[in-house]
């Protein structure tokens, strides 16, 4: 045996266990060799499993934590360890020599550096599915790239500031083969085939790689067709059917997406012929708009407030055509109640005088086109107001003099307006809002 019995009555009475009788002594000694072979033989395996031929104590810690067993402290895998011998009156006994240390010496010794302060930083380790190839994170597994390449991708120092190259993203064949056959059948004259690849953008959830790729080629057709109607109103499309995905995550995108949306409702001109419908084209950009300051508004919250900015600097510009000034009058419109009540309704009479001045020149023809259309767009602006009124129904058009109304609206507007079915609801809101913006300001 490993353990003799001397050797369990020494350990029992060290314990405070004296007397331990043979049978007990010899049955305990002959447990610990089991269990000592049993620890041996898994730690075994640790090293096997290294590809080791050297039992360590990392081996023997491992092989004890598997036995739910409290691991040995005190020892080191890397420092050598060993056992010196000595004999006593009854046995041999084998001890580890420790090292004795000099309190004087370690005390005289100059103190250790500060150790420098944690520093975390934040990297991406995916985005949308998408692992980037950044230097934190890892090579994709089973991609050798030539040395050339490696080096190209190494950081660059320059003037003391280390840069580091712009990485490519990766999208797979089948990607790649979606969004070319995507993209040809969005310029098929069939109306069928634009359908279903529009349809397919609005519910295909596994196209979140090419989120970036259709706003892009928004952005582009935008740009490169701004004569042509109807590829604008397949780009607003794309744009439409992107939104409705509930599979994709666009809200990093709206700053690209924006100002697309922007140039299909203030450009000058979007079409060949003044005679075009483009003022359908400006009222679906102008309804994204507003969807997307619904949507995301919580989040930015100065979005509403730039896009309106943006509108009304437009809206107020007499350099602008007649077709921007009903973007810009739109868009403000669908913004909601409260930008009609503070930034169209207080301009609303400075700018009826400069269409009124415009709309004199009687022999152009496209000129007197466009400024029909501002006014009616201005009278639906207008009519906003009627939902915000209380208890108007009751009111005729008696009760809104028309006087009164020309000099909020100016007398063209005003006589527009009483034009309507519902003049009397829609010049007592006027009115009424009118009011409440000049009680507001003498408050101020």
């Amino acid at each position: 045996m490993i353990y003799s019995k001397s050797t369990i009555k020494n350990i029992s009475e060290s314990i405070g266990v004296p007397k331990l009788k043979d049978g007990i002594t010899t049955a305990m000694a002959q447990d610990v060799e089991y269990r000592l072979h049993e620890i041996i033989a898994e730690a075994m395996k640790f090293m096997r499993h290294s590809k080791r031929t050297k039992l360590t104590v990392t081996d023997i810690n491992s092989a004890l934590r598997v036995r739910n067993v409290e691991p040995i402290y005190g020892f080191e895998t890397g420092r050598p360890i060993k056992f010196h011998k000595t004999a006593t009156a009854l046995e041999e006994i084998y001890y580890v020599d420790d090292e004795q240390i000099d309190l004087d010496r370690l005390m005289e010794e100059p103190l250790p550096n500060v150790p420098l302060e944690v520093v975390y930083t934040a990297h991406w380790l995916a985005i949308e599915g998408v692992q980037p190839r950044i230097q934190q994170n890892p090579a994709p597994i089973g991609e050798e790239e030539p040395a050339a390449k490696k080096a190209a991708k190494a950081p660059q120092k320059q003037d003391g500031v280390e840069t580091i190259p712009l990485v490519k993203h990766v999208l797979s064949k089948e990607l790649q083969l979606y969004f070319e056959c995507i993209t040809e059948s969005l310029v098929s004259p069939d109306p069928l085939i634009k359908s279903t690849a529009l349809e397919s953008i609005s519910i295909d959830a596994g196209i979140h790689q090419l989120v970036t790729y259709f706003v892009q080629y928004i952005a582009m057709t935008v740009k490169n067709n701004l004569n042509n109607l109807e590829t604008l109103r397949t780009a607003m499309a794309v744009a439409k059917a992107l939104r409705r995905n509930p599979n994709l995550f666009v809200e990093p995108y709206m700053h690209q997406l924006i100002p697309s949306l922007l140039t299909c409702l203030v450009s000058k001109r979007l079409c060949e012929s003044y005679t075009e419908d483009h003022w359908s084209l400006r009222d679906g950009a102008a309804e994204q708009i507003a969807e997307i300051c619904q949507q995301f508004g919580q989040s930015y919250h100065t979005l509403q407030a730039r896009i309106a900015r943006t509108l009304l600097r437009a809206f107020l510009d007499p350099t602008k055509p007649l077709t921007t000034h009903y973007g810009a009058i739109v868009g403000l419109t669908k913004l909601g109640l409260s930008i009609v009540k503070v930034l169209v309704l207080p301009n609303i009479r400075t700018y009826m005088s400069l269409l009124d001045a415009e709309m004199e020149k009687r022999d152009n023809h496209q000129l007197v086109n466009d400024g029909t259309h501002c006014q009616t767009a201005l009278v639906n602006a207008l009519r906003v107001l009627v939902r915000d009124s209380n208890d108007i129904e009751s009111l005729g058009a008696a009760s809104a003099p028309k006087s009164k109304l020309a000099e909020v609206v100016g007398d063209t507007l005003a006589r527009l307006v009483f034009a309507e079915p519902d003049a009397g609801k829609l010049a007592a809101a006027v009115l009424a809002a009118s009011k409440e913006a000049k009680a507001h300001d003498s408050q101020e």
